[in-house]
């Protein structure tokens, strides 16, 4: 008897490993989006580079590469536990989820990432508008303007966006810090 469940809670074990490797678990709303080829806009703006011939994006943000602009129009293609699959300019990018780094599963990935709108850049300051459409960081962008033009933190060093300071990784060997006061940027 022992030995039949021990066998039975092995096998219980095991499926519970391989269903979180294979099919991501979105919402019905996001599934939509890729049953359907959906068009969507990107969010923020994302840098691609290219791993073993294939165009990437890690969650982790890096900001070089190609810049997809934020308000990019794309079209969804597929999605599994670790990445999403969309064309940008007739070009088939994957973007990565590293969960250890981002903090969040696929579906957090998918809604961070894309939206079936646009995103209102009206909303910043002139000068956060300027900074965002080049990808890049100026004094006294507010903390949405930030997410818009570099991105989300990584979680494992940015456990928290209500931080005064945020870690980004500009390449893989290489961080930077962005501080805030009062909820803009500074120079420190």
């Amino acid at each position: 008897m022992k030995k039949l469940l021990g066998f039975f809670t092995a096998m219980i074990g095991l499926g519970l490993l391989l269903s979180g490797c294979g099919v991501a678990k979105l919402s019905p709303e996001v599934q939509k989006t890729f049953d359907n080829n959906v068009t969507m806009y990107t969010t923020r703006n994302m840098h691609y580079n290219f791993s073993r011939s294939r165009k990437v994006i890690d969650s982790t943000n890096y900001q070089v590469g190609t810049l997809i602009p934020v308000n990019a129009k794309v079209q969804m293609k597929s999605v599994n536990a670790k990445q999403i699959v969309f064309l940008y300019k007739n070009q088939e990018i994957a973007l990565r989820n590293i969960a250890k780094y981002s903090g969040v599963g696929i579906n957090e990935i998918a809604t961070r990432y894309f939206s079936m709108n646009k995103v209102n850049l009206n909303k910043f300051t002139a000068k956060e508008q300027k900074a965002i459409r080049s990808a890049q960081l100026v004094p006294g962008m507010s903390k949405d303007a930030v997410i818009v033009s570099l991105g989300t933190p990584p979680a494992h060093v940015t456990p928290t966006l209500d931080m005064d300071q945020w870690k980004f990784w500009k390449n893989r060997w290489s961080t930077f810090l962005v501080n805030f006061e009062k909820g803009k940027t500074v120079v420190k």
